[in-house]
């Protein structure tokens, strides 16, 4: 089984991280002509330690000035272990101090101390800051790591240090690959016939030469051209290894560090995330609310402001964690569980980190109701976090969930039981489905109850009244299923329940009934229908539901703009101009002599023989469609 790990060598300036990671590799990590001249590492370095079959594993050496903390950052951001760097002659110094706060913000676990320059100091010192380096430690993280004393000049304690090295790293845990591919940028760089190239360490999954990725935020397509990891070819590289990959489709200064290689849509791409964040107790100022902040993530550098919801500021003697928001000025590249870095920028100082428990926040009220939301969202398993995103959203694709619910595909896998899965990829929760079902059907008995005269409700009018609270796509799959589970008929555009038929009001029945048998008495010589209805004093809301209960059950036909004919007159009709015309072609004349009537009624009825598709009119004559339909 291969393992690749990467480990981060960190302390103060000028305690020797870059001739210990020299003396540990061979390799001078400084290759900017300033960093030799000023003998200061600038720009994080890279060196490979172990290189087998088996085991890979490289150095990253990370500046240790101040000013070049968002370097630091970026590059212990990735690592698996750290190696904490102390000089003999100085022991703990500020940096070494901001350093492990870092790196504890961060979440890293692993590690060990070294105490550098042993052989510049005396040995009364030398124990001195032996227990300075084990005082500080007890606090931290490296609380029980093992500490090294080593001479990177002569060698002293440099055997010894690479076996502990290999020894530590073969505990660590190999990293899961079954994200999709991640690489945040630290460096950008062109080479003369190779065009541009990035370097990183490989956060998940894995990537392959040839391949297609997205460079997020600015989400342009790029084509890996070539792949080096410990600065040989690669035909792939995984998680956990420092890797250069050649880019195609794409110039040199259109990339930038902090920017995100990925494979597929799955990273969110967001100016404000909700986190859990820790404030350091030592910090020299208070956190304000709305505060400007700079926000460290990744290999990204952000300025934005903080917000909270259940205070207005943080002193600097609060510790333990704050439920809070950090809205930004620029998108970064960001997934549930990615670690941060905040840092005051005037005046400069590290003020706290966390982790991200939302990369797409919304903006929420100040209370205990947004506090208690944000608490679900963190302490909730992939499933509550599935849940809930269903809950506000209804229906997704699968890439939405991932990236949604901040889940692998795993966990989304094992949530199958709870999902409901739709046409065209689309999702939804198997509870919400059936909330779905219930109200349509709920909405269509109501019709029912307040129009009983009619066959169904429009189903564009069911898709248009819940669509107020269900996407589209639900509401049709729902149609699409009652009707499958014989729950609901469609006759036409107009859904009903299955057992439901249109019904004459109990109240007016009677007078109805009058109407429809005056309108059958009428035959072909029908009065207005309005004429008839007053008659019988049906009130108007009802006339026009009366009208449309004839013709959609098909007991009268409209024979003009105001006047309705009774579907047995038109059949009596049908049949006896059939057996005059002896169902050959005829003429006006002739269905005026077979069906003596006045041109009022006479014209009207044969067009509606026409739509009815008992005949066909070819210029003045009309033939029969339907022969022996009688």
């Amino acid at each position: 089984m291969n393992r690749f790990f990467t480990i981060g060598m960190a302390g103060h300036i000028d305690h020797g991280k870059t001739t210990l990671t020299k003396a540990l590799t061979g390799v001078n990590t400084d290759r900017l002509k300033e960093e030799k001249e000023r003998n200061i590492s600038i720009e994080l370095g890279f060196a490979p330690l172990i290189n087998e079959d088996q085991l890979q594993v490289s150095i990253v050496d990370v500046p240790g000035h101040e000013r070049f903390i968002r370097q630091m950052i970026a590059g212990v951001a990735g690592i698996d272990m750290v190696i904490l760097v102390i000089a003999a002659d100085e022991g703990i110094m500020p940096q070494t101090q901001e350093h492990l706060d870092i790196l504890s913000l961060l979440g890293i676990h692993n590690g060990l101390a070294v105490i550098t320059k042993i052989d510049q100091t005396d040995e009364e010192l030398l124990e001195i800051v032996i227990e300075d380096v084990k005082e500080t430690l007890e606090k931290t993280f490296l609380n029980n790591a093992p500490i090294f004393l080593v001479d990177s000049l002569s060698q002293k304690g440099i055997p010894e240090l690479k076996v502990a090295i290999r020894d530590k790293v073969m505990q660590i845990e190999k990293r899961e690959n079954k994200a999709p591919f991640r690489l945040p940028i630290d460096q950008v760089f062109t080479l003369k016939g190779q065009g541009t190239v990035v370097r990183g360490t490989i956060y998940d999954g894995e990537v392959r030469q040839g391949e297609r990725l997205m460079l997020l935020p600015v989400n342009k397509e790029v084509r890996v051209r070539q792949i080096q990891v410990h600065r040989k070819q690669a035909e792939i590289a995984v998680a956990g290894q420092r890797t250069a990959i050649n880019l195609g489709g794409i110039s040199y200064d259109s990339v930038s560090r902090g920017d995100v290689l990925a494979a597929d849509g799955f990273y969110s791409v967001s100016d404000r995330i909700d986190v859990v964040f820790y404030p350091l107790k030592d910090m020299n100022s208070r956190i304000k609310q709305r505060q400007p902040v700079k926000l460290y993530v990744g290999t990204s550098e952000v300025m934005g402001k903080i917000i909270f919801f259940d205070r207005n500021e943080v002193n600097n003697t609060e510790d333990g964690e704050i439920l809070c928001q950090v809205q930004l000025n620029e998108k970064v590249v960001v997934t549930r569980g990615d670690r941060f870095i905040l840092r005051n920028p005037s005046p400069v100082e590290t003020i706290g980190g966390g982790w991200i428990i939302e990369p797409n926040g919304r903006k929420y009220r100040f209370g205990k109701k947004t506090i208690d939301q944000l608490m679900m969202k963190k302490e909730g398993t992939a499933l509550d976090r599935i849940r809930s995103l269903m809950e506000e959203k209804h229906v997704l694709t699968y890439d939405e969930l991932l990236k949604g619910a901040s889940v692998t595909e795993k966990e989304l896998d094992e949530a199958e039981k709870v999902l409901l899965k739709m046409e065209g990829g689309l999702f939804s929760l198997h509870s919400i489905f059936e909330r779905v079902k219930n109200k349509v059907t709920d909405l269509i008995e109501s019709f029912h109850k307040r129009y009983p005269m009619r066959v169904g409700m429009d189903k564009a009018e069911i898709i248009s009244e819940m669509k107020k609270h269900f996407p589209a796509p639900l509401l049709e799959f729902a149609v699409k299923t009652l009707l499958e589970e014989k729950v609901i008929k469609i006759e036409n555009q107009y859904v009903s329940l299955t057992d439901a038929a249109p019904t004459l009001p109990v109240k007016w029945k009677t007078k109805l009934e009058a109407v429809e048998k005056e309108l059958n008495d009428q035959g072909i010589e029908v009065e207005k229908f309005n004429t008839v209805l007053k008659k019988y004093e049906i009130p108007p809301d009802l006339q026009k539901e009366f009208y449309h209960y004839l013709i959609h059950t098909k007991r009268a036909h409209i024979l003009d703009d105001d006047m309705l004919i009774a579907k047995e007159a038109v059949e009596q009709a049908r049949l006896q101009l059939e057996a005059d015309t002896h169902l050959e072609e005829f003429t006006l004349q002739m269905a005026r002599e077979s069906l003596p009537v006045s041109r009022k009624y006479l014209v009207p009825l044969l067009e509606l023989f026409d739509r009815l598709g008992y005949t066909k009119r070819m210029d003045n004559t009309r033939k029969w469609v339907q022969k022996n339909s009688g």
